[in-house]
This record gives C-alpha cells, sequence and structure tokens, in this order.
C-alpha cells in the first residue's frame, strides 16, 4: 500500500522529479530522434514538390518500388557477396548485378503496360536493350 502523501499532489511532484531525470539520461537521444525524423519528413515533402513538377517522376517511383521489393546484397566473411543465389567476387558486382535486376524488371513493366493499353513500343528490340550496357 501506498504511504500517506504528506501533501496535495505529492505524486505529480514525484512524476515531474522523474521525468526531469528521464530527460537528463535519455534526452539528447530522444532529441536527435526527433531530428532524423523531420529530417525524413522534409526530405520526402521535397521529394513530393520536385515530383509534381517532373512528369517522369512514375519511373523513378516504380524503380524505388522494385528496388524495395528487391532481396539486399547480402556480404560474405571472406569478402564475396551474395545475391539471388548467386555469389560474386565483390560486393560491387553484386550490387550492379542487383541493379541490372532493378531495371530489367522496371522496362518489363513498362512494356507490358504499354502492351495491355494496345500503345505501339517506339523500340522494337525495347526488352533486349536491358544488355547493352546502359
Amino acid at each position: 500500500m501506498l504511504p500517506e502523501v504528506p501533501f496535495q499532489g505529492f505524486w505529480y511532484f514525484v512524476a515531474a522529479i522523474v521525468a526531469m531525470f528521464a530527460w537528463r539520461i535519455w534526452g539528447e537521444r530522444v532529441k536527435e530522434a526527433l531530428r532524423r525524423f523531420d529530417q525524413r519528413r522534409r526530405d520526402a515533402d521535397l521529394q513530393a514538390y520536385y515530383d509534381r513538377m517532373n512528369p517522369n517522376a512514375h519511373f523513378r517511383h516504380s524503380v524505388d518500388q522494385i528496388g524495395e521489393k528487391t532481396p539486399a546484397v547480402e556480404p560474405r566473411t571472406d569478402g564475396s557477396a551474395a545475391w539471388n543465389g548467386e555469389v560474386y567476387a565483390t560486393r560491387e558486382d553484386a550490387e550492379a548485378a542487383r541493379w541490372r535486376h532493378i531495371v530489367r524488371e522496371a522496362r518489363t513493366f513498362y512494356i507490358d503496360l504499354d502492351r495491355s493499353f494496345g500503345n505501339r513500343i517506339k523500340a522494337p528490340d525495347a526488352a533486349q536493350r536491358v544488355d547493352d550496357g546502359n
């Protein structure tokens, strides 16, 4: 059972003291987390502003969506890297293979989109241009 309180509002006073100690201990971490959150929000707002002015922003959105769904490169202990079940000599090689996959999937998406709406594809070899080094 709680002891008898010496004055009215004693427990509010104790809670305020505990909050001051907690802020002294964890305040900087909380402020830094809030700063990072606010910076990410401002960056997202700025990107949305740029996207409203860019008629081709949907390409970036498509690539971002495919990139989020594509598994990440996993570093290995011997200095090599693995991606999608294959082992590459360096992490850069694995990242390049991942990027080629993302671009290939995005191009396939837009080719299928053109075909589904009956639009004519401008380049006859659009599906093969993934491997041309671009």
